[in-house]
């Protein structure tokens, strides 16, 4: 197929390039012309406001064939197409989007290590969810439990110091845990669950509504806990403690069939057109509420800043403690 790559945020659409340049089979051809294009893929998440889609003319004047694979945290699914942060419709589905796998590749250390299993379960992330908050305070009854808040350090600026120290650890500490932790953080989806894989090692995920990408049998080696069972979390994965080698090793084979750079690009283009043969509704009948749907997602996220600061100004008033560790300001 001809696919024409409209570039949203540059490292993402650099990361595209990538596994376009190293995609086994040579399935498809990137071209220049959108008319000539039997599919337009936008690349990355939007600016602020719809920017970079809502006023682009090419979903307008190709509205069957423009498509978008977005890794960006928050789900507005303007365009139809791939989502790294998709969630399962609640009501009706329009079978408008699939979830996807994160393309770009921050931790260089990432891949398989041979290494001694020092932890049963292991997770290191910023403070990003209430769920998140809820895992720092949670009290676990085995020692080879580790769980770590690193909100002080923010992983995805290149500039932070220390950083290549920080990553080797991160990467180290997954190779020696026998499942990792991989919980909802600023979306259901999580560049986590894919370096866990890619490590050979057993994922839990924790993100009820999370829509992972389709192919893998995820269920053969992912343990899928529900929020609201963070407190059986421990027994749950000693439950299955025995299995971890078997589940480790399954979820490097499906990161190698679906997600690695050489194939990782064929399957999007295969997902898109199932999307494009799958989906209920044209989209002229969809954007006409793209600014009802910006205006929904920015009201949410006005909404939880106002409740946070009320949350926030109320323990100062009283003198207390906020109960739970805060991600950065």
């Amino acid at each position: 197929m001809k696919i024409h790559l409209v570039g949203l945020r540059q490292e993402c659409y650099d990361a595209m390039l990538r596994i376009v340049a190293s995609a086994e089979p040579k399935l498809h051809t990137l071209v220049d012309d959108p008319e000539s294009a039997d599919l337009i893929l936008f690349v990355g998440g939007w600016h602020e406001r719809g920017r970079g889609v809502v006023d682009s003319p090419l979903p307008r004047r190709y509205p069957e064939k423009t498509f978008i694979y977005s890794d960006d945290d928050g789900f507005v699914p303007l365009l139809p197409g791939l989502y790294a942060a998709a969630e399962r419709p609640r009501w009706i589905d329009w079978k408008r989007y699939k979830g996807a796998p994160y393309i770009n590749r921050f931790n260089p250390f990432v891949g398989p290590m041979d290494v001694e299993k020092r932890y049963l379960l292991s997770f290191a992330g910023g403070s990003t969810s209430l769920l998140r908050k809820r895992i720092y305070k949670s009290k676990f009854r085995r020692p080879d439990v580790l769980i770590e808040n690193t909100s002080h350090y923010y992983h995805w600026d290149p500039s932070q110091p220390g950083r290549e120290e920080r990553q080797k650890k991160y990467a180290e500490t997954i190779a020696a845990s026998r499942f990792g932790l991989c919980p909802r953080g600023g979306s259901a989806g999580s560049i986590r669950l894919f370096e866990v894989m890619e490590m050979g090692v057993a994922p839990v995920v924790m993100a009820d509504g999370y829509l992972p990408p389709e192919g893998p049998d995820w269920e053969s080696f992912a343990l899928m806990v529900p929020e609201k069972k963070l407190g059986e979390l421990e027994a749950l994965v000693v439950a299955h403690e025995g299995e971890n080698v078997e589940r480790g090793r399954l979820a490097r084979a499906a990161f190698e069939q679906w997600f690695a750079p050489e194939v990782a690009f064929n399957h999007l283009i295969a997902a898109v057109v199932r999307v494009r043969d799958e989906k209920r509704i044209s989209e002229r009948w969809v954007q006409p509420f793209w600014k009802y749907m910006l205006w929904k997602q920015q009201l949410r996220n006005q909404v939880r800043g106002w409740v946070k600061a009320a949350v926030l100004l109320g323990f100062r008033l009283i003198g207390k403690q906020v109960p739970f560790a805060m991600n950065r300001p």
